[in-house]
Formats: structure tokens, sequence, C-alpha cells
């Protein structure tokens, strides 16, 4: 009787008391805060210190790398398709992990004791401390394979990095200037083929991110080749055909289609696409311009874009712009709407059609407007707005960007756009133009003067003259001769020219 009493009462002494639906919800609630309290807080010290220490201890390693590798090996990372595939796989373990401790925080408060009501309220509040935390984790982790398809879709791994003087993980050396082609296509149900309409030579200043854009038009005839091509050999006098020189065929816009059809006058590269390749030599021997690359975007993908990024603010004008109202073959028709005069916040179809409006516009206005589109952008979204809708805006990225720029130049881009404000000036190669070159005064795209265009574009990515300072006043001397006074000064400083200064149309500004 002895051994069982003691027995029995050896084992009230070591049966934990009863936990209360309080202290169980408590306990709960304080796993979901930091995994291991709440076992610490029902009395199993041993067992929460264990778990939090294996928390603590991933944050700190966490911490710890973050501060190793930088600022910069921060930026790498969100292009590293391989770093976006571990933050991925991490997250969701951790998220399994950390649901998994509040479940057995709330198991080894023994809801068995209590009544019926308070096991369905304990399994409530757990459940929903579960989702609370699988929610932040969830979308990290789907915000990050988000990322990484959007690299492996539409940027190609290019070489492996090579940095001079440092490791292959710091990332390809930028060239002082990075030129890329911007190309909008104008393809659509009522068009045959797809033809650039949209051309502008992007140049970027790798030191200190000003970039100026070199907007052409569609309509340029007589393109040049460059010298011992092919396309040279069979067009001499440029992209023309003089048995039907009215021809819409043989326009700058046409080249890419042209080069797809005759392969054979196409460079083989830099790209797999043999007309754009054939574009982009054009269009580097006219400016006298290295063609790094291209970023092609569909006229009805940027509306997606625009849509997912929350629309654009842009001074359309004094006058509405006409939705539609013209056929492919020019034919006036009744417009579908109308895109209101004054400062308007567009939409994405509403900003498509500023940019591509031909009622009652040429194609000049519709270039100034582009340019303008792509300024109020640059201007308007930052960082902050791309992360905040980058599920929608890598949608529509996917869907409607294609590019040559590889993945291994990402990294420097964003370092650079990081540590510099971008500055963004334009010059369009239109009417407006002054050439005192031609008879006209003015840039003709039908008869385009190659020479002066190369000058434009040397005098407008040439370094900004820096007047000398002046030089010191002359103290005159104490006493000076009446006829010294006379003569005045013996020099003047020289006279510094002033800088070359293009102009630049923009039809509006946002």
């Amino acid at each position: 009787m002895a051994l069982v009493g003691r027995g029995a009462w050896t084992g009230s002494a070591h049966r934990p008391p009863p936990v209360g639906v309080g202290r169980s919800l408590g306990a709960v609630a304080a796993a979901a805060a930091l995994p291991g309290l709440g076992h610490i807080l029902l009395g199993r010290r041993r067992t929460g210190v264990r778990v939090m220490a294996i928390f603590l201890g991933g944050l700190g390693v966490l911490a710890l790398v973050a501060v190793s590798i930088g600022r910069a090996g921060l930026l790498r990372s969100l292009v590293s398709p391989g770093v976006l595939v571990t933050v991925t796989v991490a997250c969701v373990l951790i998220m399994i992990a950390w649901m998994a401790v509040i479940m057995w925080t709330f198991v080894a408060t023994d809801p068995r004791t209590r009544s019926t009501r308070d096991q369905v309220l304990g399994a409530a509040v757990a459940a929903a401390l579960c989702v609370g935390v699988a929610i932040p984790l969830g979308a990290t982790a789907e915000l990050a394979n988000t990322q990484r398809t959007l690299l492996d879709q539409v940027f190609s791994p290019g070489p492996a990095p090579v940095a001079a003087g440092g490791p292959a993980a710091a990332g390809p050396v930028l060239p002082p200037r990075l030129n890329v082609l911007l190309l909008g296509s104008d393809a659509g149900p009522d068009r045959t083929g797809a033809r650039t309409d949209t051309m502008i030579v992007a140049s970027l200043d790798t030191r200190t991110a000003a970039t100026t854009l070199f907007a052409l038009p569609r309509n340029i005839e007589h393109a040049p080749f460059p010298p011992g091509s092919p396309a040279a050999a069979r067009f001499p006098d440029g992209f023309h055909n003089p048995r039907s020189p009215t021809s819409g065929d043989f326009l700058l816009n046409n080249v890419a289609e042209y080069g797809r059809e005759h392969p054979r006058l196409a460079p083989a590269g830099p790209t797999a696409d043999r007309g754009l390749n054939l574009l982009m030599s054009s269009i580097s021997t006219m400016l006298g311009l290295p063609m790094h690359h291209y970023v092609t975007v569909s006229m009805e993908g940027l509306a997606a874009l625009i849509d997912a990024l929350g629309g654009v603010t842009v001074d359309v004008g004094p006058e509405p712009l006409p939705i539609g109202g013209v056929t492919y073959s020019g034919r006036h028709v009744s417009p579908d709407g109308y895109v209101p005069a004054g400062v308007q916040h567009l939409d994405g179809d509403q900003a498509l059609w500023y940019a591509r409006s031909r009622r009652n516009s040429d194609d000049y206005d519709r270039m100034g407007r582009q340019r303008c589109l792509i300024s109020a952008l640059i201007a308007q979204k930052s960082p902050a707005d791309v992360v905040t809708h980058f599920q929608a805006v890598a949608g529509a990225t996917a869907a409607s960007v294609t590019t040559s720029i590889p993945r291994s130049l990402l990294p420097a881009l964003l370092a650079l756009a990081d540590e510099h404000r971008p500055v963004l000036r334009s010059v369009s190669f239109d009417p407006d133009l002054p050439d005192p070159g031609t008879a006209r005064g003015r840039f003709t795209p039908a008869d385009p003067d190659i020479p002066f265009m190369r000058r434009v574009v040397r005098a407008t990515l040439a370094p900004p003259v820096v007047p000398a300072p002046a030089p010191p006043p002359v103290v005159p001397a104490p006493s000076p001769s009446p006829s010294a006074a006379a003569r005045g000064p013996t020099s003047a400083p020289t006279a510094v020219p002033a800088p070359v200064t293009v102009p630049s149309t923009c039809g509006a500004t946002a």
C-alpha cells in the first residue's frame, strides 16, 4: 500500500498541471511571434531554448551574409536565378517548420484536458496563426520564383561574368557607354508583318547614368549598311528601290522584316534574329555608334505594362487625341474615342493611343509623344512601384518584351541605377532639326544627311566644355602713371566658345 501510495503521489508530483485556455492561447501566440518562446512559457525551457537558438542562429547567419556581401551583393542576388531558387526553397522550409512549431506548442498544452469548445477555439487560433506566418513567407517565395521565371524568360544567360582584376562573381565591366536599341513593334490584327515603327537608341553613360535618346523616324529612306557588307552591295545607295521609289517596303521601319525575308544579306550576329541584326547594323552605320543590345516591346504589351504600374500622367496637349480613326491604308474613319486634352492620368490603353495616334498628327508628333511617354515612366515610376506591382509587371514584361541584354549584365546596371539618379535628354532626327548642309536647312528623312547625323551624335555625347577659371584680379600699382591708367588693362580673358547644343523637341511633357 505504501508503494502504491508512494507511486501515486510520485506520479501526481511529476504530471504538469492542466493548462488553461488562456495560457494555452498565450503560448501558441508566443510561438508564432518567436519559435521556442511558447515552450519556454509552458515550462519546457530546454526544448524552447533549443528551438529559439536554431531560429535566431539562422537569422544571425542571414544578417552576417547580408553585411558581408554588401549592397552590391544584395543587388546581384536579385538577378541571380540560383540565389532566387535558394530563397524560394528556404522560405518554404521556414514556413513549414514555423507552422510545425506553432502546432507543436498547441499540442504541448494538452488540449484534450479542456472542453470541446476550448479545443475548437485553441485549434482555430493556432490555425489562424499558422496562416499569418505562411502568408508573408509564401508571398516572398512566390515573389522570388516569379523573379527567377522572368529572368529565364526575358534575359539570356549570356557569357560568364568576368570582371577585370576581380573574381567572376563581381560581374562584367560595363563599357564607358552602352548603346541599346529600343524597338516598338506596331503589329496588330489590322497590320501585316511586324514593322518596327518606334526606333530609339538609348545611349547610357555608365559612369553617370546620364542617358540620351536618339529617335529615328520610321520613314527614313536610303538607310545605309556597313561598307563591304552583302546588304551594302545589294543597296549601294542605301535601302531603296529605284523601280518603286515611293514604296513603303523600303523605309527604315521595314529593314528588320526585309532581313528576315533575305537572311543572306543580314549579319549572323549578334542575335539569332537576322532581321534585327540587319536593322542594328544599319542604325549603327547611320549614327556612328555601336549597337550593343536591343529591347523590343510590343505595343499591346506596353499597354499591359503601364496598367501593371498603375498608369502614367502626361500632358496630352491642347487638343484631344483620337483613338483609332485611321486604317492601315490611311483611310479616315470615325474614331473609337479620344484621349482627353490637358494633363491626364492615363491607363495602359489610353497611353498606348497617346503614343501611336495618327489622326490629325504626323510621324514626328508621334515620335515626340513616345519620347515623352518614356520620360514620364522613368520619372514617375520608382523601384518601389515595380516591387508593389511586381507580379503584374513581371507577367506583362514576360509576355511583351524580348531583349539581347544578358543576365550577367544586370547586376552592374542595377548598381548603376542605385548609385546615380538617371538624367534623360532626347534628340529627334525629324524635319524640325536644323541641318545647315541641306537646301531646306532642315533634316530630311527622305534624303538623310548621314555625316550630319553622326556629327549631331558626337556633339550631343561630347563631355560638356568646362570654362577655364578666371585669372586672379590684377592689383593696381599704388601710383599708376596717367598714361598707364589711360591705356587700361594690357590683356583680357580668352573667350570660351559656347558648348554645342542640339535641339530636342517634345510634343508633351510629363
